[in-house]
């Protein structure tokens, strides 16, 4: 008689679990596969609106435009946690519940104790060792561990498995080989979910919930070829009240530039949801400005004229910008008008992530 402890169907869905382990591994190395993307924005904003300094009021007539472009890079390390996501620990917590709640019975039946996992994670390393990348070496290597299984007593001189179970392990083993040849990603996935459905293993998670790992980091590399271009031009017609009476003053600000710096390399992320095509930009340490003349003229005064770099702001759209910058793809474009007062403010963006 089977042991209480070790009946054969545990001991059957331990071997799954171990060969379906075998291929996590083999997907997993594939994956982690060094890469670079070249993250290029274009962000240009017209407004015409009153503006404010202290006491001084005015109208605004502004044009700008901000240009960047570098290269980002990823080791390929898949990642379950999104550093860009402000509702990241929500969406884990929500993730983990409706997995947890999907899960049949008969699949948390088949956990493996820890000598289990112990023993099939040596079993890995092992065959991770002799096959390397190889896929073919490691389905090989795995067959004829499961086939050497099949004849062997269980744990605990647990006697070999019936026949019926052997054979739920065949055809699980030949329906996950003819999984690999669909496309890699969802079709891949519920190819293996319904090779476990089939072999009696359940349904760990829904089909459509993706990957336990889905995001790739991208992080500015040392020599990520930042280049920054930047232009404005600016008039501001205002006045204030002074014990001379009413102030009429003129401001204008222009300049243009294009340059290239290394120094804030280190500081660019981007996150990527291959479950999708999302991307996260974060830039925030990135300065948006450029060398240019500023010059202000007031009724009955000597005007004033400066050289040197003028900050770019986005003034009203400067959310929507922020919100944009976690919402790209790997191309698109989009804009917005917005209101400015009595004026509007019209920004628009485009952009582009893909490989080099």
């Amino acid at each position: 008689m089977p042991s209480p402890r070790h009946p054969p169907v545990r001991h059957g869905f331990t071997l799954l679990l171990a060969v379906a382990a075998f291929w996590l591994l083999a997907d997993t190395t594939q994956a982690q596969t060094p890469q670079q993307r070249r993250l290029v924005l274009d962000i240009e904003l017209k407004r015409q609106g009153p503006v404010q300094h202290g006491i001084e009021r005015g109208e605004q007539s502004l044009t700008q435009r901000w240009q960047f472009s570098a290269l980002l890079g990823t080791d390929g390390s898949p990642s379950t946690a999104n550093p860009l996501d402000p509702d990241d620990q929500q969406r884990q917590l929500a993730d983990a519940q409706r997995r947890t709640a999907a899960m049949r019975p008969a699949a948390r039946a088949a956990t493996p104790d820890a000598q289990s996992l112990q023993a099939m994670q040596a079993q890995a390393q092992a065959l991770q060792a002799r096959c390397g990348q190889d896929n073919a070496c490691l389905m090989r290597e795995a067959s004829a561990l499961v086939s050497a299984s099949m004849g062997q007593a269980g744990p605990v001189g647990q006697p070999r498995m019936d026949a019926a179970t052997q054979g739920r392990m065949q055809a699980y083993g030949n329906a996950v080989a003819a999984c690999e040849r669909q496309p890699a990603g969802k079709p891949r996935d519920a190819c293996r979910a319904e090779a476990r459905r089939q072999a009696g293993g359940g349904v760990e998670a829904p089909e459509d919930s993706g990957p336990a790992t889905p995001y790739l980091v991208f992080n500015g590399i040392p020599a990520c070829g930042l280049q920054l271009s930047g232009r404005i031009d600016e008039r501001i017609k205002g006045s204030y009240n002074d014990v001379q009476g009413v102030i009429h003053t003129t401001e204008t600000a222009q300049g243009q530039e294009t340059r290239r710096d290394d120094v804030w390399c280190p500081s660019l992320m981007a996150v990527l949801d291959t479950r999708n095509g999302r991307v996260w930009a974060s830039l925030n340490l990135v300065p948006r400005e450029v060398m240019g003349v500023s010059t202000r003229e007031e009724s009955n005064r000597r005007s004033q004229r400066r050289e040197g770099r003028i900050g770019l702001r986005w003034w009203e759209a400067d959310d929507w910008v922020a919100r944009r910058l976690l919402q790209l793809n790997a191309s698109g474009q989009d804009q917005a008008r917005l209101p400015a007062g009595q004026g509007q403010a019209e920004i628009r963006m485009s952009w582009s992530f893909k490989p080099v």
